[in-house]
């Protein structure tokens, strides 16, 4: 696939049907155990079904999909390891994730960019279930750091002696603290942040080894937007820079050999994750956000908005796996109304549990983010309320009312 995140969609199109329906099999797995949690080959087949359907994403490049998949394998995994509580939130995340995966898919074959950033928030509970850290957007942001550097951010053309690099970095790093100091105390930001690049340009000129070069760039890059007050100088900002300072300190002590052994990676890419976030913030910055690419690395508002409703909304999948338990359990409470009102009873406690069934109704459909059915479903169980707790005598009749929540329910799910 091209570096640019533009999909290949004769790839995607040879491997979609079966990701679905080896997420489908997986699904189904689970189905199965949560109605018998003592079979564990059933949570076996699962995890197995969703390592196929890893394996298949990362050949395709689909790395933002492969980690979510990834990540519910590792849940059904802890489950059938006993490393991981078994509960109905965690039965529900993992199903969410095999129905939001076809989703994202969907979105890609349409002919929308790659956004894995959308995929976060279930990562980070797929994450939670299993007590792990929980990620940030950056763990999605993937520059391709492999990529030659300019000109302008070359060093020198011969290895200064080691001695002399050590001492020369070692009075750098007292200018580089010493601006730090004054910039986190709000003293001349602009001076002192322009300070603090001038000081990045002198370790990138006395710095062969390139991913040392690399920092020393991308470093003063993020320097410069906050110069031109196109980067906010906030906590994190200043965290960052904190961190380049580190850096800094491992070259006056460990030489160039330091960065070869430990490439400050993550630091530069959390460098860039700002940079790709801001734009006219001057010459530097816009060759740094060229030879990366940064533009096409992050969604636009827009791109973002519509991403999160795809990912967030009810598909068919989903109504199809729910729509059928709705129903049954509206029919129910139909029927114990009607028991309630032909046999004449006074007793309004024995309607508690319609209910309980129209509350997990009503759950069921904030679940799937449909809230004009059940604000309906949970104004007649107000009704139903008022009788157990006699403060009414009639009840509506839920059918109809019910049957037209449903029908915005079914047409929902047409619309995707």
């Amino acid at each position: 696939m091209s570096s640019n995140n533009e999909i290949d969609f004769t790839t995607l199109n040879w491997v979609k049907q079966e990701l679905e329906d080896t997420l489908k099999q997986a699904r189904q797995s689970l189905e199965s155990f949560v109605e018998d949690p003592q079979d564990a080959s059933l949570m076996r087949f699962c995890a197995s079904y969703l390592h196929q359907v890893q394996g298949t994403l990362r050949m395709v490049e689909l790395y933002g999909a492969a980690m979510v998949v990834e990540e519910m394998e590792r849940l059904a995994q802890g489950i059938l390891d006993a490393k991981v509580k078994q509960s109905e939130e965690t039965y529900q995340i993992l199903m969410r994730g095999m129905l939001q995966v076809p989703d994202y898919l969907d979105r890609l074959q349409s002919g929308h960019r790659d956004i894995p950033i959308v995929l976060l928030p279930l990562l980070n509970d797929l994450r939670a279930c299993r007590g792990e850290k929980l990620l940030t957007e950056t763990a999605l942001f993937a520059p391709d750091l492999s990529r030659q550097l300019p000109d302008e951010a070359k060093g020198p053309v011969n290895p200064l002696p080691e001695p002399v690099l050590k001492a020369n970095a070692g009075r750098l790093r007292m200018a580089f603290q010493l601006g730090l100091l004054k910039w986190f105390k709000g003293e001349d930001v602009n001076g002192n942040t322009g300070r603090l690049a001038l000081v990045l340009e002198r370790l990138q000129s006395a710095t062969t080894q390139i991913d040392a070069r690399r920092l020393w760039w991308t470093g003063a890059g993020l320097l410069d937007a906050v110069r031109a007050n196109k980067v906010e100088s906030s906590v994190s900002v200043k965290l960052l820079v904190g961190r380049v300072d580190r850096e800094i300190k491992h070259l006056v002590d460990g030489g160039e050999a330091w960065f070869a052994k430990h490439p400050p990676t993550e630091l530069t890419k959390n460098l860039l994750y700002y940079l790709a976030q801001t734009s006219e913030a001057g010459p530097r910055v816009e060759a740094i956000q060229s030879l990366y690419d940064l533009g096409a690395l992050l969604p636009s508002a827009d791109e973002l908005e519509h991403a999160r409703g795809v990912m967030s909304g009810a598909n068919r999948a989903l109504l199809g796996t729910v729509g059928d338990a709705i129903k049954e359990d509206v029919l129910r409470v139909k029927d114990g109304l009607d028991l309630f009102l032909r046999g004449g009873s006074n007793n309004g406690a024995e309607l508690e549990p319609q209910s309980d069934a129209l509350q997990r109704v009503a759950d069921t459909l904030g679940m799937l983010g449909l809230g004009v059915p059940r604000r309906l479903v949970l104004d007649q169980k107000d009704v139903v309320d008022q009788v157990v707790e006699g403060l009414a005598l009639d009840l509506l009749d839920l059918g109809p009312q019910l049957g037209d929540g449903l029908g915005v329910l079914h047409r929902r799910g047409d619309e995707r």
